[in-house]
């Protein structure tokens, strides 16, 4: 399926020739039968990160044999991948020049695809600040509302406490239980913009350790004026003893505010039939790798035409979308080495789904 510069020079062949080949026809004849109980030792052992040694002898374009060592990997994915070192320096001297040769070839097309690779992701994270932003923009009246609420308490008993202060000893003796109340309104309402704040802010990604839950909720307490704006049911059911992730809560918050708000807004579309709106919220763990985020609404679904396009970027079903969010959020998940799919439900509505790996590593998928 692939193969680096330097096993194509070591065997004497263009890269591109290697690609769709058989491994069997670069083995040497008399290794194909040691080379088989490689495999089969792998295939018993079919375990992440199953690991196993062979010495064998490749033959070149030249018929050239060449002894080697060969250690070999099976992933999750059911891909081999081989990592071959030579053994033969001093009888082929040659392939060791050609070596030495494709080594830094090597080097230098690994560099040139680390800063592709980091210019994407810059390039990405800067697409997904300009999403919460978006966002942000998007949900100002109801988050106005959130904050104006622990304000508007915080007033309430400051005028209580003047007009106590100007009674007797008992009434006096009621301020400083409503001054309480009143500090920890404050210390909502500064809550609140902290996490507005870093929510908004433009920040590497970093990762640590994180209880999904409150992911979850951080994200839900968001959301929560336009839910009762919209009269929208929310259930949240999360599996006992969920694992502590390794992610950056942040962008998982993204991805988990992004659903919701898609949910939300399909539910309260003039073109939805549905009398009754329940949003449903499910953690649960569906492997001892990965967990996962289920959310579930009664809106119109997601017509047959758009099931493929949702995820693209630039294409979205608003009037003012940017077409970006579930774009992003796959990005992310995919990032965290989850996977975020869609489906429309029997009973009608959709649900998106997405895992996390505990781990937060990213697995490639061929």
């Amino acid at each position: 399926m692939e193969a680096n510069l330097a096993l194509a020079n070591l065997l004497q062949v263009q890269r591109a020739q290697l690609i769709g080949q058989h491994i069997g026809n670069f083995i040497a004849p008399q290794d194909h039968a040691h080379f088989i109980r490689h495999l089969t030792w792998l295939r018993d052992n079919n375990k992440n990160g199953a690991c196993a040694h062979c010495t064998i002898s490749l033959v070149t374009s030249q018929q050239t044999q060449i002894k080697v060592r060969m250690k070999s990997t099976i992933q999750t994915d059911n891909i081999i991948h081989g990592r071959i070192s030579l053994l033969e320096h001093a009888s082929h001297p040659q392939c060791l020049a050609d070596l030495a040769k494709s080594h830094a070839e090597l080097q230098k097309e690994i560099s040139g695809r680390e800063l592709i690779e980091e210019q994407s992701r810059q390039h990405q994270e800067k697409l997904a600040h300009v999403a919460r932003l978006n966002t942000m923009g998007e949900m100002a009246a109801g988050l106005a509302h959130e904050i104006n609420q622990p304000l508007t308490a915080i007033s309430s008993y400051v005028r209580s406490c003047l007009r106590l202060l100007e009674g007797d000893e008992k009434k006096r003796a009621q301020v400083p239980g409503i001054l309480e109340q009143a500090c920890n309104q404050a210390q909502r309402a500064a809550n609140i913009i902290r996490h507005l704040r870093d929510f908004v802010s433009k920040s590497a990604s970093h990762r640590e350790t994180t209880e999904l839950g409150n992911v979850i909720q951080l994200a839900i307490s968001m959301m929560r004026t336009e839910f009762h704006t919209n009269n929208i049911t929310l259930n949240v059911e999360t599996l006992a003893n969920m694992p502590l992730i390794t992610a950056d809560a942040i962008q998982i918050e993204q991805v988990v505010l992004n659903l919701l708000r898609n949910a939300s807004e399909a539910m309260s579309d003039p073109q939805n039939n549905c009398h009754t709106r329940h949003l449903d919220i499910v953690l649960d763990q569906p492997s001892a790798t990965h967990v996962r985020v289920s959310v579930s609404d009664t809106g119109p679904g997601i017509p047959l035409d758009n099931m493929k396009k949702i995820p693209t970027p630039f294409f979205s079903t608003k009037a003012n979308g940017m077409g970006l969010g579930l774009a992003i959020s796959r990005t992310i998940v995919e990032d965290h080495g989850g996977k975020l799919t869609h489906k429309t439900n029997p009973e009608g509505g959709a649900t998106f789904m997405f895992t996390l790996a505990i781990d937060g590593k990213t697995i490639i998928h061929h």
